[in-house]
């Protein structure tokens, strides 16, 4: 055997070992993603439960705190306990004072004795110019958008359906838009299921205080990936808060 052929087995050799410590490197760092994948999903999926739990046991009794906003401006809001009671829709002189303490963010004083808050802006939802059934009549939702932004709600829905809130027992301006708020909220839910929740609030769209940990890893996370999670989920504690809508 010649010396070329010598070499050329070495560099061969030394080839194969390069190659294969080179593999071995990339199969370890594929392993070190699938494990971590796993365990980021894992932990995910435990606080995510943790959460649906915690809001499952602690709020079928204690009430939850729902308020609208738009730019910048708290302008309507309603409270629902449990799915055996009404909501609670806020006045005038009540969303007026989440409003002032708004502007601090001083949330911890809005919660006040609520379990749970969730401040919604409107962009949240659908912008979309479909009918929806409101109070039996069929409206676009464009139109409630005006309503809610209106400075005087019940005149313009009354000249655009003939229709008094008051006759609901409704003659609260900002009552009637919590009315509104209410049934854009429940008709979110219904399509979206709680994916609703975590994609708007991961688009900054929704303010939730207290904020537990799942909503803080979410954050981290593609909303793809959250969307994968969600889109079939629709937790019974938000489902409460559905019922509760409905009445």
């Amino acid at each position: 055997m010649d010396l070329s052929s010598i070499i050329t087995i070495i560099i061969f050799i030394v080839a194969v070992i390069i190659i294969f410590k080179i593999v071995k490197t990339i199969l370890k760092t594929i392993l070190i993603i699938l494990i971590l994948s796993f365990l980021v999903t894992a932990i995910f999926g435990f606080f995510t439960y943790k959460d649906s739990v915690e809001l499952n046991d602690n709020l079928e009794n204690q009430p939850k705190l729902m308020l609208l906003q738009d730019n910048e401006k708290i302008i309507a809001g309603f409270v629902a306990t449990d799915s055996e009671e009404e909501a609670e829709f806020l006045t005038i002189s009540q969303v007026a004072e989440y409003q002032n303490n708004f502007k601090k963010k001083d949330y911890k004083k809005m919660l006040n004795n609520n379990q749970k808050m969730f401040i919604i802006n409107l962009k949240a939802f659908d912008l979309v110019d479909e009918k929806v059934n409101f109070n039996g009549k069929e409206l676009s939702k464009n139109f409630l958008y005006s309503v809610l932004k209106s400075n005087d709600p019940i005149s313009l829905y009354k000249s655009e359906t003939d229709m008094d809130p008051a006759l609901n027992g409704i003659s609260d301006p900002v009552e009637f838009k919590a009315n509104i708020f209410a049934f854009l909220f429940n008709e979110s839910i219904e399509k979206r299921g709680q994916f609703f929740i975590f994609s708007e609030y991961k688009k900054k769209n929704i303010i939730v205080y207290p904020e537990t940990a799942v909503f803080k890893f979410i954050k981290l996370i593609p909303t793809a990936f959250v969307n994968k999670m969600f889109e079939e989920a629709k937790d019974s504690a938000v489902n409460k808060i559905n019922q509760t809508i409905k009445g």
